[in-house]
């Protein structure tokens, strides 16, 4: 069995999904869009010494073919 998992984001619908293909065929497709965003916000949060009413401001900066760079501001 030649079993793949990808990670996935649609900028049509705004979902993050976890989804498994097992030889080339997809088998399974979860939208774990709330548990991503939940994480990455309480890293954030961690990363820059934050409490819980502190505010942060993100701004995109450029995008670069594959790369998006973010400037957070305390």
């Amino acid at each position: 069995m030649n079993k793949i998992n990808t990670l996935e984001y649609s900028k049509e619908t705004g979902q993050i999904v976890l989804n498994e293909y097992n030889e080339g065929f997809l088998e399974s497709s979860n939208n774990i869009t709330d548990a991503v965003m939940t994480l990455a916000l309480e890293k954030l949060y961690d990363d820059y010494n934050l409490d819980i009413r502190d505010e942060v401001v993100i701004t995109k900066i450029k995008s670069l073919n594959k790369i998006t760079k973010f400037e957070v501001k305390k």
